[in-house]
């Protein structure tokens, strides 16, 4: 290879560059992110990248010299958001960032004489930063990345205990309706001074079981929801992938591929999932129909923020980014209404799972509905706006009872109504990050795991197997014993927190502490 080729072949770095914040990105969140959606990304900008590299080096007639403006305008694109973190999101700093990217390219367009050695030297930087973006990864994060790809088997056979249909009548749909940071009502009086009686009575005389004890098994959404829907606890997941790890891809699995969804469209159920902005529950992958709002991926979504892209974004709707984001779960919300009543139409058999991001924190409802904007939401303080929001919800939830339960007694659905989890305690929402779970206070644990539980069982017999303590780790049992033959033993009802982010499967049992 001639010396003048090898230079050439150094033009590669505006591609390394643009890979480079995808793979320091991934890094970060590499507990959270699935490998092909990190790998997509990276092919998508490493993809523009070349293009843009082409396409200078032809304009310029010079590979090299295109390939210097083609870094420079990468970085600039890239590293806008560290800039914009950094230094704050302000008019001047935009301009400066700007003046000073078009300095550069115009330099790396005029330099001449020394051309050989400026690709050198960014061919490489470009190395050095990838490599020291891929070393932790590697180091560090692999058996993270090889935890995906191990499918988590189902420790019992269920398909084999529980049988077909086999209560009075034609199979009943099936909803199933979660509500994120929904606390028990017990729970929410003693530590919001929020009296909900009226709507705890309203579920019952509408002939819910509601079930005032009721406790999340596991901490967090994904964790309980995984638990809930597999029938199980975790105790396996600690015991593969040990405590000193913040890697949730095994229990993101168990979401997209459940135990419940196998075993109810088996029995010819059509599995309706309606999903929200949030990655694991956004869309299933085993549902017959999928519905979601969101058109983002987390790690798609901080990706976009983080680059000069987002500002164009700003420019077409005329509303900053953090008010676009804000509009999503506003929207999105009351979208899942209209779309549970759209399943209730289905003609066949139907299990409408719906993961409702309400209560749950970005608070854009007041009490009529109305959407609330950032700043108002930081006039009204948290409390208010809590409150305020739950009760926007509980408007929500009859209206939904209203038109589900509208229709002969015979054709009345089975509906659970139930949360993965009670509202963030102060002390954690100061640092999630590194608060230590095993010394929350009782008070916070009580907050935490005590969680809305209410159940619509018509034709039932006279006693299912409901009980004041019940938690959703037998949720299904009691179902699948009571409309499908089986005699599923029902688990001892436990709470496990872990200690904090980074050791998700280092449980703790916090079961007598919660009594």
């Amino acid at each position: 290879m001639t010396e003048r080729r090898r230079r050439r072949w150094l033009s590669w770095h505006p591609l390394a560059f643009a890979a480079w914040p995808v793979l320091n990105l991934w890094q970060h969140n590499i507990g959270h992110t699935p490998p092909r959606e990190a790998l997509t990304a990276i092919a998508l900008v490493v993809g523009v990248a070349a293009v843009l590299t082409a396409a200078l080096a032809l304009v310029l007639r010079d590979v090299r010299r295109g390939a210097l403006v083609a870094s420079v305008v990468v970085l600039a694109v890239m590293l806008w958001g560290p800039v914009r973190d950094g230094l704050g999101e302000t008019g001047v700093v935009l301009v400066a960032w700007l003046l000073l990217a078009a300095a550069l390219a115009f330099a790396a367009w005029r330099v001449r004489s020394a051309l050989a050695e400026v690709t050198t030297v960014a061919a490489g930087m470009a190395a050095a930063v990838v490599v020291l973006a891929v070393i932790p990864i590697l180091v560090h994060k692999a058996p993270d990345i090889a935890a995906w790809r191990t499918p988590v088997q189902p420790q019992e056979n269920f398909d084999e205990q529980v049988g077909e249909w086999s209560a009075q009548g034609p199979p009943r749909d099936i909803y199933y309706l979660v509500f994120d940071r929904y606390g028990s009502q017990e729970s929410m009086e003693r530590r919001w001074d929020f009296d909900l009686s009226d709507f705890f009575d309203d579920l019952q005389q509408r002939g819910f079981v509601v079930t005032p004890d009721s406790k999340a098994n596991h901490l967090r959404t994904a964790q309980s929801l995984s638990s809930t829907f597999n029938l199980r606890y975790h105790h396996d997941l600690a015991r593969r992938y040990g405590p000193n790890t913040p890697n949730m891809l095994p229990i993101y699995a168990l979401l997209q591929d459940h135990v419940v969804g196998r075993l109810l469209q088996d029995r010819g159920y059509t599995y309706v999932h309606i999903g929200n902005w949030w990655d694991p529950t956004q869309d299933v992958r085993i549902a017959d129909v999928n519905y979601t709002y969101e058109r983002w991926r987390d790690f798609e979504l901080e990706l976009f923020r983080s680059t000069l892209l987002s500002l164009f974004e700003r420019q077409a709707t005329g509303m900053t980014l953090v008010e676009q984001r804000r509009r999503v779960p506003h929207d999105g919300a009351l979208a899942q209404f209209r779309w549970i009543r759209e399943a209730a139409d289905r003609s066949e058999p139907t299990f409408t799972f719906a993961h409702v991001l309400l209560p749950h924190e970005p608070f854009v409802f007041d009490r009529e509905g109305n959407y609330i904007s950032r700043d108002e939401e930081g006039r009204r303080g948290r409390e208010r706006n809590y409150r305020e929001q739950t009760e926007y919800t509980n408007h929500l939830i009859r209206g939904l009872l209203d038109d589900l339960l509208d229709r002969p007694e015979d054709e009345h659905p089975i509906v659970v109504i139930s949360a993965d989890e009670g509202p963030h305690p102060v002390r954690f929402k100061e640092d999630e990050e590194n608060f230590d779970w095993t010394q929350a206070t009782d008070a916070e644990l009580d907050e935490k795991m005590s969680i809305l539980n209410a159940y619509y069982l018509p034709g039932a017999p006279q006693d299912p197997g409901l009980y004041p303590s019940i938690s959703p780790v037998n949720t299904w049992r009691v179902l699948f014993n009571t409309y499908f033959g089986a005699d599923l033993p029902l688990l001892e009802d436990r709470s496990y927190v872990f200690r904090n982010e980074r050791h998700v499967y280092d449980f703790h049992e916090v079961t007598d502490r919660l009594r």
